[in-house]
């Protein structure tokens, strides 16, 4: 029976892992799909600026200069797009910051403790035992506002320890509210 709830719980974790790979994966992809359109959009709006401004400094208009004039003009075009498109590859791209917070609690009387928080979709995450009163656990996940709370043998707790004031949860309970910046 122990051996069967250590898999599932080993599978669960898996699973909530991946989960959250698949966000971060998203919303890279999200960020990025759209930087590159933002790039297009404005290398053809710098195009069509280009062509509305009437060629400068045309000192004849024999047959023979006008090809000049407008290669001239075609390249000065290609250059102002390739200097704004390299000025828009250079941006940073706003990525996603990961970051890694360690969730601790302390307890004599524990014989399990677990975390459980809308950045898990509230599925217990076991919590290892590192000293005698103390219980810790350190999950990755994005800059947010979240809520959780411990699962201290099988009761929902709200973290001791979070000076701020807890807030209810979708799911109808008291939660500590945790914000990552």
């Amino acid at each position: 029976m122990k051996n069967e709830l250590i898999k599932v719980l080993i599978v669960v974790n898996i699973m909530v892992f991946l989960i959250s790979l698949a966000i971060i994966y998203y919303r890279y992809t999200m960020i990025t799909s759209s930087k590159a359109e933002f790039i297009q959009q404005t290398a053809e709006q710098k195009v069509e600026e280009m062509q509305n401004i009437p060629p400068q400094n045309v000192l004849s208009t024999s047959t023979q200069e006008k090809p000049v004039q407008q290669t001239e003009s075609s390249s000065s075009k290609q250059q102002i797009f390739s200097e704004e498109k390299q000025k828009i590859e250079e941006e940073p791209l706003d990525v996603v910051k990961l970051r890694k917070p360690k969730f601790v609690f302390f307890s004599s009387k524990a014989k399990k403790v677990s975390l459980i928080g809308d950045f898990n979709d509230w599925i217990e995450q076991p919590m290892k035992k590192t000293d005698k009163n103390k219980w810790e656990i350190s999950i990755e996940i994005p800059e947010g506002t979240y809520l959780y709370n411990f699962v201290v043998d099988g009761k929902i707790i709200v973290d001791p320890n979070n000076k701020k004031p807890p807030k209810l949860s979708k799911r109808g309970y008291k939660s500590s509210v945790l914000e990552l910046k």
